[in-house]
């Protein structure tokens, strides 16, 4: 259950499934049993309720549609990660390389796991121009109404790039993001709309700098490490 963010999700999906079949079923069930037995005296027939009959199929055939919806929902949230429900490092940014003759920037960024240790198969290198950086992330929560599903939203980093060039070329911003954010149906009856938090070191950077990138609440913040990346 820890490992999968979409867990609950996928249990409303089996339950709904469930429920909206047995509710087709239930009516298919009394219309067939009618139709083989109104025309029989020795048989007691059993009397239809159409506005209830219908009402359950109609109520059946939303349910399992909100089953679907649901499913794939939760295939598609399979890439992105949960925010941590209190104050947690998510990322470190390390300052490779600064080309002061032509204001070039080489960043490295590295996302970290639950103990706050570097996934150095995951490093994305990023040259840029500056002699600052901005981090951007998505954030999208749960809809009203379906926090069941989740105690906290979701994230996915979004970019990462220089900025305040001192060549008259723009800074290259770096696209981090896995996929976008789920649509359709589904996520929009389920997602809340997507906000967008920025961050990025109020100095000028140096070489060898080491920023941890951190997430709590609602906003990310940057904090300096002493000393090279480890």
């Amino acid at each position: 259950m820890e490992s999968d963010p979409s867990f609950r999700l996928k249990v409303f999906v089996v339950i709904a499934g469930v429920l909206g079949v047995f509710l087709v079923a239930f009516v298919a069930q009394r219309v067939w049993y009618w139709l083989k037995t109104r025309k029989r005296d020795d048989v007691e027939t059993s009397r239809l309720a159409p506005i209830i009959d219908f009402s359950l199929l109609g109520l059946g055939g939303i349910v399992i549609w909100l089953a679907l919806e649901g499913l794939v929902l939760s295939v598609h949230l399979g890439g992105f990660a949960v925010q941590p429900p209190s104050r947690q490092k998510i990322a470190e940014i390390e300052v490779g390389r600064i080309d002061a003759a032509n204001g070039q920037l080489t960043l490295l960024f590295y996302p970290v796991d639950a103990a706050g240790q570097r996934r150095r198969e995951f490093n994305v290198p990023v040259f840029t121009a500056g002699r600052r950086f901005e981090l951007a992330v998505e954030v999208f929560d749960w809809r009203w109404g379906w926090q069941f599903l989740g105690e906290k939203g979701f994230y996915q980093y979004i970019s990462l790039g220089g900025t305040e060039a001192t060549t008259a070329v723009a800074p290259f911003v770096r696209d981090l993001s896995i996929r976008p954010k789920p649509g359709g149906v589904g996520g929009a009856m389920f997602l809340g709309p997507s906000l967008k938090w920025q961050a990025k070191p109020s100095n000028d950077v140096k070489e060898g700098d080491v920023y941890e990138v951190f997430m709590s609440g609602d906003q990310l913040e940057l904090r300096l490490r002493d000393g090279p990346g480890q």
